[in-house]
């Protein structure tokens, strides 16, 4: 993929994990810190050929020549963490692994296996402390109990793509409430154009609209705390149903592209490029993984997603380094992160990865100037209210099944209150 591999990351069976922080726990020990610290072993998410991958690897070189420390690199690719487990169990553990954050707290946090980070977050950066690199804005994301378990290196932000040169009149003034938004689908859909395209096939990007809209009008972590009650009631209040019947006018209106229903991704958000769609609800991978498919004079423009309350938000996760608790070149681990985060190497994963860095004062990529102003002007949020990273198996057993028949128009508000009623009493009956 040229993107960042987000569908195999987030898509990543959320069930596997929690079956790891299982194992994790019976696992778990106090730090070791018994190697040399002449190398480190580093397990990373990426590819070997792709662009991060590049950059992380050259910074590696550039901290052995400077330093005298070997990074020894295994591409173990999305399903890094998976790897993870057999290594606690006994072997060879890494000193150092990356994930995105959801991933990295329902695995390693979950079970108490990873390194506290506060001391990492001290470090020297060329003069300055990782914590003035990193903006507090993306690290008070990663903590639990106060304590950081990432340091993050590439932010992924979520909200509505779209055409500049084709919607002039967006790209200067955004729509900013819910009925803003959808007069706009309403007069896109009537002068005959495709308002939404949505690839239907993919819990997660159907939960992106239903999530985003209840975290615009109830406030963040709001999902968060309906996916906590166990009698799944919480889900039929006068609020909450309000929002879910807005979503739900999407797909009755007719509002997303023909076919959403049937077809396999990546199909719509290539028609999206090129053209036979106006927006797309994805995150910051949209230009680089639809880049090759666009037609000509495509102008990559981002819009947070309206809200029918009194708040926007851009949901936000980060990409980034976690430290296994029994790693045994922890030290050796912090202080290559720490060089990592130097301007001359964070940087290419803007210039050279095409992505947003953790550090607002570094450049961005042109197609992401949107996002980037958005990420400074607009609060944050987890993305899906932390619910994948809170509750491991939740969005794959409770979420995605009700969401998507409404997405769909295969249900209406009653059936999806009924069906994610029933599947999160039962989910809280085994996580008990």
């Amino acid at each position: 993929m040229v993107r960042h591999g987000k569908r195999g990351s987030a898509l990543l069976s959320v069930t596997v994990a929690s079956a790891l922080a299982l194992s994790l726990t019976a696992c778990a020990g106090s730090d070791s810190g018994s190697g040399d610290g002449r190398s480190l072993t580093y397990w990373s998410m990426w590819k070997e050929n792709e662009p991060q991958a590049r950059v992380l690897r050259e910074a590696a070189q550039a901290f052995e020549r400077e330093h005298g420390v070997r990074v020894v690199i295994q591409w173990q690719g999305r399903d890094v963490l998976k790897k993870v487990a057999p290594a606690l169990r006994g072997g060879d553990l890494p000193d150092l692994v990356d994930q995105d954050q959801a991933l990295v707290r329902s695995t390693l946090v979950a079970a108490d296996a990873h390194r506290d980070l506060t001391g990492l977050y001290a470090a020297d950066v060329a003069g300055r402390k990782v914590s003035d690199v990193v903006s507090a804005r993306y690290s008070d994301l990663v903590r639990r109990d106060g304590k950081p378990y990432l340091v993050p290196y590439e932010v992924i932000g979520y909200g509505l793509w779209f055409d500049g040169a084709a919607l002039p009149e967006v790209a200067a003034s955004p729509p900013g409430t819910w009925s803003e938004f959808t007069a706009l689908l309403s007069a896109r859909k009537a002068a005959g154009a495709a308002p939404l395209a949505l690839d239907g096939d993919i819990g997660q990007y159907n939960a992106l609209w239903t999530v985003g809209a209840l975290q615009g009008a109830l406030g963040k972590d709001k999902v968060n705390e309906l996916a906590r009650d166990r009698s799944g009631e919480a889900w039929r209040r006068p609020e909450v149903r309000a929002v879910l019947d807005d979503v739900a006018g999407l797909a009755r209106s007719g509002f997303f592209a023909a076919g959403h229903n049937g077809g396999k991704w990546p199909a719509a958000q290539e028609k999206w490029a090129q053209g036979q769609a106006d927006f797309l609800l994805m995150g910051s991978w949209a230009p680089s993984e639809t880049g090759a498919k666009a037609r000509a004079g495509f102008q990559y423009r981002f819009a947070a997603l309206p809200s029918a309350g009194r708040q926007r938000y851009v949901p936000v996760e980060s990409i980034g380094f976690a430290i296994p608790r029994r790693a045994k070149n922890a030290e050796a681990a912090e202080r290559f992160v720490a060089y990592f985060l130097r301007d001359e190497h964070l940087g290419r994963i803007s210039s050279v990865a095409r992505n947003l860095t953790p550090n607002p004062a570094l450049p961005v990529p042109d197609e992401l100037a949107g996002l980037a102003e958005a990420t400074r002007s607009l609060p944050l949020a987890r993305v899906q209210d932390g619910v994948a990273e809170d509750f491991p198996g939740y969005v794959e057993e409770v979420l995605w099944p009700a969401n998507d028949q409404l997405l769909r128009g295969q249900t209406d508000v009653d059936g999806f209150l009924g069906q994610i009623g029933e599947k999160q009493v039962n989910y809280w009956k085994k996580n008990r």
